[in-house]
């Protein structure tokens, strides 16, 4: 497997530049919550300090903090009284939240912006994300109602919340911070091509899967088999990639049920806008 790198650079105001990974947790309402956290925060991490606060007005209403020790570094940005910033509700609801999780985001009156922006030259991907559990699970025990991860287009809800403790994930449940799904049906005539990828495998430094299959009509039991296959190998296969740290080498060849997929090229820049990701996507027939 061949190791890949990236970073996701985001701008907005006190936002960094070139944050590693990012996480958005949303709350009910912004009173006390800070304080609540703060108290919780050391049960999760240990040797992280945290500095000053800063309170600005501009480009919107906010405090902003870091926290840093042991050659971490993360980035906060807390709205007592706002919501998230708009781009980042559009990553998760353009992945169809359910409808216990879109009551909440509709109903949030707060939000803090989490950013992993330094870390240790020797961590892994897997660390690094975990470690960005670690200070996002603070919220959780200060009422968070959500977590969002914009880049997986991800929405988890609370109850899930409480039942995932950082320290008990392991890369094989890497899928818990993943999607799936339809990016993007091209019509040529009487036949379509569906376009379908996963999302949010970048936040372990590694590349998106992504095929495209034919829809064409009397096909359907046939189209319905190999949505099916497709997406067990979207479920499958990145746990895997995330515990190895690498990608499938071009030519390799998954199982899945009766059908075979293979991957057909190097990950990398690809000609459609709805298949690229920061870590390049990986093409499979």
């Amino acid at each position: 497997m061949t190791n890949t790198n990236g970073v996701h650079p985001i701008h907005h105001g006190p936002v960094p530049a070139n944050a590693a990974l990012h996480a958005v947790s949303l709350l009910p309402d912004g009173e006390h919550r800070l304080s609540q956290y703060l108290a919780a925060l050391p049960a999760r991490t240990t040797g992280l300090t945290c500095s000053s606060w800063t309170a600005l007005e501009r480009p919107r209403p906010c405090t902003w903090a870091d926290l840093e020790g042991e050659g971490w570094s993360f980035r906060l940005v807390f709205d007592p009284q706002g919501v998230a910033p708009g781009d980042a509700l559009e990553a998760v609801s353009a992945g169809n939240p359910s409808e216990e999780c879109r009551l909440d985001l509709e109903e949030h009156r707060a939000a803090c912006l989490i950013f992993l922006t330094q870390f240790p030259a020797d961590s892994t991907p897997w660390s690094r994300f975990l470690a960005l559990c670690r200070v996002a699970w603070g919220w959780v025990d200060a009422g968070a109602s959500l977590l969002a991860l914009p880049e997986a287009r991800l929405l988890l809800p609370r109850r899930l919340l409480l039942a995932t403790e950082p320290e008990h994930l392991t890369p094989d449940m890497g899928y818990l911070f993943l999607t799936n799904g339809l990016a993007e049906m091209e019509k040529k005539g009487e036949e379509s091509k569906l376009w379908l990828r996963t999302w949010g495998m970048g936040q372990f430094n590694l590349p998106d899967l992504a095929a495209s299959l034919p829809s064409r009509a009397g096909e359907e039991e046939r189209l319905e088999r190999e949505l099916e296959s497709l997406r067990l190998l979207f479920e499958t296969l990145p746990p895997a990639m995330i515990r190895e740290g690498g990608v499938l080498p071009v030519g390799g060849t998954v199982q899945v049920g009766e059908r075979t997929w293979t991957a057909v090229g190097e990950p990398g820049s690809v000609e459609y806008a709805f298949l690229r990701s920061r870590c390049g996507v990986q093409l499979f027939v």
